[in-house]
């Protein structure tokens, strides 16, 4: 039988080290790397990758989350997920029937964690929906909505503050970010970023238009009760009828003393 190459990120060394010597101890299996951060690691699976990847979720900068969002959807590897207890994720793997790992790891939970991801690649395109699925049931449950965006360009990754972005595009599947005189080009749905970010600092003001309250100058009235958004950057982005009393009453909130 092929040997199953796995590859492990986290951020903690003994703990990383401590399940490559696990993974090292079953057979048929091949352990292809240890990375201690998620930008590492995902260059690592767009170079080579594995069959599975074993991913803390709780790492600084990009955690398990991040990581496993910034990987080519047609190359996803089986993911298995390393967790200390945290009752509400657990409960987010088994609706989406994902596999976790709980910290300390055991050799036989391993063993049958891999057996189930083996089988991952087996009716890929409704299992690539089931990591999705978790993703977008975990967006929800994370500090002030998510903080920060990775893009993916040829070569590299770039992790993108929220803070930054002026507004987002929509693009069929794509996202358009907009910073300044910068684009970046995001593979993810307008509708899912919504999800995804602090409804506190970011609208979506047309059916393809996202903006950063924080980021909006001023409010211009356009015809048949439509509105534009004008930037700080002195863009314009056209705001549905509908839209604007809510773009206007948020925009007093931000500016509220204290907030």
């Amino acid at each position: 039988m092929k040997p199953l190459r796995v590859m492990v990120v986290d951020d903690e060394p003994l703990a990383r080290e401590g399940l490559a010597e696990l993974l090292a101890t079953i057979d048929d299996v091949e352990v292809t790397g240890t990375f201690a951060d998620g930008s590492a690691a995902i260059a690592a699976v767009d170079a080579d990758p594995p069959d599975v990847l074993c991913v803390d979720i709780q790492m600084p900068g990009l955690d398990g989350f991040d990581v496993v969002a910034a990987l080519d959807r047609a190359r996803l590897p089986g993911i298995v997920f390393v967790t200390a207890h945290d009752a509400f994720a657990i409960r987010a793997f088994e609706v989406d029937a994902l596999d976790y790992l709980l910290k300390p790891v055991s050799r036989d939970r391993l063993i049958a964690a891999l057996s189930r991801a083996r089988q991952s690649s087996v009716g890929a395109e409704a299992y690539r929906a089931q990591v999705e699925s978790l993703l977008e049931r975990m967006a929800p449950a994370r500090p002030a909505g998510v903080g920060r965006l990775i893009v993916r360009e040829v070569g590299h990754v770039i992790v993108v503050p929220t803070r930054d972005v002026d507004w987002i595009e929509g693009a069929d599947y794509y996202a358009r970010l907009h910073l300044g005189s910068k684009v970046h080009l995001l593979r993810e749905t307008l509708a899912s970023l919504e999800r995804r970010l602090d409804p506190a600092r970011f609208l979506r003001v047309h059916r393809s238009a996202i903006v950063n309250l924080a980021r909006v100058r001023r409010v211009e009235a356009h015809e048949r009760g439509d509105a534009y958004a004008v930037l700080v950057t002195g863009a314009r982005v056209k705001v549905l009828r509908s839209k604007r009393e809510d773009l206007e009453q948020r925009l007093e909130r931000l500016h509220e003393p204290g907030v």
